[in-house]
């Protein structure tokens, strides 16, 4: 997915494997791409940590304690999350273009501003639906009793 390095690496992510990280203040994101075990598809998942939690600037997203797919983020249409299924008849342009203006950058709209719980907060509250994981040892701190 070269969409997402060109989207994600300006942005002072690295990447290892099939995601990419960073932290930034007190937050570590990463997003990774996550081919289907079930069919030719992927998913893109983000997840979000407090840097204390990682391990010499790394943590996988399945141990981060707020987790959620792309599809939970409110600017993405369904349309958009069409085009990470496999796609007969697409031309690689259009894809590439699609994935970048659909997914790759709404995505990294999303999480470039989160740099404290303040933002994650507020990302939580305005940005994505209700479809997120949040361990509950992080779970008082975000959403303060609800």
């Amino acid at each position: 997915m070269e969409v997402f390095d060109e989207v994600f690496r300006p942005l002072g992510f690295r990447k290892k494997s099939g995601s990419w990280y960073r932290v930034s203040g007190d937050i570590y994101c990463i997003v990774g791409v996550q081919k289907s075990s079930w069919d030719e598809s992927c998913y893109v998942n983000v997840g979000f940590a407090p840097t204390g939690t990682t391990k010499d600037g790394w943590l996988p997203e399945a141990k981060c304690l707020v987790r959620f797919r792309a599809d939970a983020i409110t600017s993405i249409s369904r349309e958009g999350l069409e085009l990470l299924s496999e796609r007969e008849g697409v031309r690689p342009s259009e894809l590439r273009s699609s994935l970048m203006e659909k997914i790759a950058v709404p995505v990294a709209l999303s999480v470039d501003p989160i740099g404290s719980l303040g933002d994650l907060q507020s990302l939580l509250r305005s940005g994505v639906s209700g479809q997120v994981f949040i361990h509950r040892e992080i779970r008082e701190a975000l959403l303060g009793g609800e």
